[in-house]
């Protein structure tokens, strides 16, 4: 560590960049900081001097960072949180005047099938903290928890687990749903009824097979696939407006058929089942704030009605 150089640095200007680098914006950035865009603007072009590069330059969405600057990206925000967690006035964490923003990176599926008993939890015990459920990005995942721009993830799995640690929520198994009135599906659905309709499919990466194709060409079988969308919520409404059918996870499926013209079925074949799993950075393992939010997410977890 060169002390010398960190002496010579202006953290006030670092923070400024960091903000600068996520929003895009100079008047946004203002915004966040409660700061004159002016100031902004002069911290900028210090920033330029410092580093001897653009950083930041216009473009068509605003403020596009040099290849310099997106190098800087996740060293500065991860060691900007760092410093912050040890400046913290107070290392506890009391969730009942916590006035923080929790982010929680996680797929839609997760957020219908969750949110029923982790929000009222949450506003129950903690009513002035602000929950942010956003996109999971299998690919950046890693990166965004260690710098601490979501504080934990929920997926099924993920392929390469690098330094996460991970905890089982709940498992899954899938069901097919149906329109209430579909005039082809009885109290039952055969294998060779599913095979023979439509189908939506839910295919969050926009292409391939799915295990149902893999399922049905063991068989002998296969299936039109005649809608596919990439988000677990809107699949349901199609099917509900069609004569398609749907195989998704029956914690979606039941929570769709509740509110809407819509019925569960058995699948005509056995499909295993899958876990949920909450990740995290080993970062924030011990943080007090991070260890009360997993045990909120686990707790309301357990509280989901048994499969």
């Amino acid at each position: 560590m060169d002390h010398a150089r960190l002496a010579r640095a202006n953290l006030n200007q670092l923070v400024t960049l960091d903000v600068l680098l996520e929003v895009g914006s100079v008047t946004r950035a203002a915004e966040r900081l409660g700061v004159t865009v002016s100031a902004v603007s002069h911290t900028l072009r210090a920033l330029r001097e410092t580093f001897d590069d653009p950083l930041l330059v216009r473009g068509r969405g605003g403020l596009t960072p040099t290849p310099r600057a997106l190098a800087l990206v996740g060293p500065l925000r991860t060691g900007l949180v760092t410093l912050d967690q040890a400046l913290a006035d107070d290392p506890r964490f009391d969730p009942s005047t916590s006035t923080r923003e929790v982010r929680i990176a996680t797929t839609d599926y997760v957020a219908v099938v969750l949110s029923p008993t982790l929000v009222p939890r949450l506003r129950a015990v903690a009513p002035r903290l602000s929950v942010n459920l956003v996109p999971l990005a299998e690919d950046a995942i890693e990166g965004m928890l260690e710098r601490g721009e979501v504080d934990v993830a929920i997926n099924p799995a993920f392929s390469d687990l690098g330094v996460l640690k991970r905890r089982k929520l709940f498992d899954d198994g899938f069901s097919c749903l149906v329109r209430t009135d579909h005039p082809e599906v009885g109290k039952r659905l055969t294998l060779q009824r599913y095979a023979s309709l439509g189908h939506a499919l839910i295919s969050p990466r926009g292409s391939g097979p799915s295990v149902v194709d893999r399922l049905l060409a063991e068989r002998g079988l296969s299936r039109h696939v005649a809608v596919r969308v990439q988000s677990f919520a809107a699949a349901p409404l199609v099917v509900a407006s069609s004569d398609l059918v749907l195989t998704a996870p029956s914690r979606l499926a039941r929570a769709f058929a509740r509110h809407g013209s819509l019925r569960v079925l058995p699948t005509p074949m056995p499909i295993d089942r899958f876990p949920n799993h909450l990740f995290w950075h080993e970062r924030f393992d011990h943080d007090p704030a991070h260890v009360w939010l997993r045990e909120q997410i686990a707790e309301a977890a357990r509280a989901l009605p048994k499969d």
